[in-house]
């Protein structure tokens, strides 16, 4: 079977090498206090693109008010081609082996890592823009295979109207949605017509409306799709889309687990891209990480910290267990570790293993090593959710060819507060 996209065409393969260069020629560039690019670069890069901002923006505007740019940040991020250090502020700095990998890479490659990223890595929850945690990614399951339903070729309109939901030549959908559905449109799936409005030059963003009035599937789209489907669902294969509200849902008739390896994810689009020999850049670390990590546990607002030296293959209890020897504290409470800084108590998480509600996985059953953390990433750790105990956790060091059979504190900061 020919494939009827041409990557030569593809405006998010472009957008994407601008993005790139444009971060390459700003070494340790600084992030904002949560994380994200600041006004000043957002400004300088939507000139530069060619899916810019959908509606009026300013010199001041945030991320979430440039789509395409938010996405494509979470891309660079969540595929590790850029890695985000916190130290004194957030910055941002390249990592030069995997850059070099994807600048190597065909131009199928390079959209296929792009799928790959957005389709399993990337936290969606993020672009949201209402807190949601990802509930658009519906669009991922029930408006594509609606929209396959209908002739190619045929514009299909958008509502979220319930007055509408039986209309023909309809796909009911919510606001939630707008990332999502963007998304497909840069893939090339299909088509897209934005929501007009008389005055739309200076309409501002409203995250309570669809921006988007009409789709039309691609002849890409008839074909990609239903691969992505039928051997890739979006709920099994997004690494973050156990914390998704959409999937909590108990109404669904999909089993509750199904295994995947998810390294195996562009094993498909060889076949219908005809590029058997297709590289791909994951996994990130084929190979579990070693050695020793020093991680710091701090307490801001007491400005105490201690650091600890954590065996790679230590569990993340194993490292709840350290801190709360470190701080004299009496281990009598839930916890639970939150690794997405940027989108903590919605992203992915890690919680105590004897909590019979805890809808997180047990921190028992994951290791330092399977996290793939690298210095200067920073994550949340929260004990006792009645008092709240809010610790920042920063990778200080990471020590690949020492070895350590216990944890040990191997530097302490302040006097620690009493727990009571």
């Amino acid at each position: 079977m020919s494939s009827p996209f041409n990557p030569a065409d593809s405006d998010l393969i472009d957008d994407f090498e601008t993005f790139l260069r444009y971060l390459a020629s700003k070494p340790n560039l600084p992030l904002t206090a949560g994380g994200d690019l600041k006004a000043a670069d957002l400004w300088a890069l939507n000139e530069r693109v060619n899916y810019k901002a959908p509606y009026a923006v300013t010199p001041r505007s945030r991320q979430a008010d440039y789509p395409l740019l938010g996405f494509l940040f979470q891309v660079v991020t969540a595929s590790r081609l850029f890695v985000i250090k916190s130290e004194k502020g957030n910055v941002l700095v390249a990592e030069p082996d995997r850059l070099d990998t994807y600048q190597s890479m065909t131009l199928e490659e390079k959209y296929v890592f792009l799928l790959e990223t957005a389709w399993c890595y990337v936290d969606w929850g993020t672009l949201d823009g209402d807190g949601r945690s990802g509930h658009g990614s519906n669009w991922f399951r029930q408006g594509v295979g609606q929209l396959l339903q209908y002739p190619l070729g045929t514009p299909i309109t958008l509502s979220q109207n319930w007055e509408t939901r039986n209309n023909p030549l309809t796909i009911q959908t919510d606001s939630v949605a707008n990332a999502y559905i963007r998304a497909g449109y840069w893939f090339g799936w299909y088509d897209v017509e934005e929501v007009q409005h008389p005055d739309s030059a200076q309409l501002k963003r409203d995250k309570y409306s669809l921006q988007i009035d009409q789709v039309t599937l691609t002849e890409w789209g008839r074909q990609c799709l239903p691969v992505l489907l039928r051997e890739r669902p979006f709920k099994y294969w997004n690494k973050n889309a156990g914390y998704y509200i959409y999937f909590e849902d108990p109404e669904t008739t999909e089993p509750d687990e199904a295994i995947v390896n998810i390294n195996t994810f562009a094993e498909p689009l060889r076949t219908l891209l005809g590029e058997p020999d297709l590289l791909s850049l994951y996994p990130i670390n084929p190979n579990p990480l070693t050695g020793v990590f020093w991680l710091r546990a701090e307490l801001p607002n007491h400005k105490v910290s201690r650091t600890i030296a954590m065996p790679a293959e230590a569990t993340l209890d194993d490292f709840h267990a350290m801190i709360q020897e470190a701080f004299k504290f009496d281990n009598d409470h839930l916890y639970e570790f939150y690794l997405n800084i940027r989108n903590p108590y919605q992203g992915e998480r890690y919680g105590s293993p004897w909590n019979e509600w805890g809808e997180s996985p047990p921190a028992d059953t994951i290791t330092l090593a399977e996290l793939n953390l690298y210095e200067g990433q920073r994550l949340l750790y929260v004990f006792d959710f009645g008092d709240h105990w809010e610790f920042q956790i920063t990778v200080v060091r990471h020590l690949p060819d020492e070895k350590a059979s216990k944890a040990s504190v191997v530097e302490r900061v302040g006097k620690v507060p009493r727990q009571y």
